[in-house]
């Protein structure tokens, strides 16, 4: 058994059988998270982003963006100004999307754009893309996060939600990337927002959740 790192519920373990490691199953949250023992070093990390090669001119990938985006702005309740892009990565896609649109963006990464935002810096909307599955501690990074919002402001996730079922697991693309740790449904995010006092707003079942910050 192992605490769950989103909600602390003790978990139940289960080996991959392909990967040859432990994960454990949330029955609170639903969160799948591997043991420690399979987490990358932190060169190993890098290594593994520096082979993405994602950019304005991938048709698809912008897509995938602006799709995230219309579905952010459709279902925030909050006028949208400027937003953090935690997580950038390599390439700043969604980043430069964002101000297409005429939003004042910041973008933060720990290995490509490591200048945090300052401790009083408020946004009306954060965005992480394809991160918080990378994160061992998400309810830590999640806190945060929120503690940058303004107060009715969104937090925008997009991260491939499992179905809750350890034979699903065994057998999904997702899991087999070394850099991703852990693995939510929508129940994991919103028992999230009831931990940390936010508004659990939306979530499409397949990648995207939405958090607002209580005024």
């Amino acid at each position: 058994m192992r605490a769950c790192p989103l909600c602390q519920t003790p978990s139940s373990s289960f080996r991959d059988r392909q990967l040859e490691h432990l994960a454990y199953h949330c029955p609170r949250c639903e969160l799948i998270f591997k043991e420690e023992a399979a987490h990358p070093t932190q060169t190993q990390e890098l290594k593994k982003y520096n082979e993405h090669h994602n950019s304005l001119e991938n048709e698809g990938y912008v897509a995938m963006f602006e799709q995230f985006i219309d579905a952010t702005l459709a279902h925030t309740g909050h006028p949208v100004e400027n937003v953090l892009d935690f997580g950038s990565g390599p390439t700043p896609v969604l980043a430069e999307l964002l101000r297409r649109r005429g939003f004042e963006v910041t973008i933060y990464d720990k290995f490509f754009a490591p200048e945090a935002p300052a401790p009083e810096a408020r946004f009306d909307l954060i965005t992480a893309t394809e991160v918080i599955e990378h994160i061992a501690d998400p309810m830590q990074t999640l806190a945060e996060l929120k503690a940058h919002l303004v107060p009715g402001g969104t937090l925008a996730l997009m991260t491939q939600f499992h179905q809750n079922s350890e034979a699903f697991y065994q057998n999904w693309w997702y899991r087999r990337d070394p850099t991703h740790l852990v693995f939510f449904t929508p129940r994991s995010f919103e028992t999230a927002a009831e931990l940390l006092n936010m508004e659990f707003i939306f979530h499409d079942n397949k990648k995207t959740a939405l958090l607002s910050k209580r005024p």
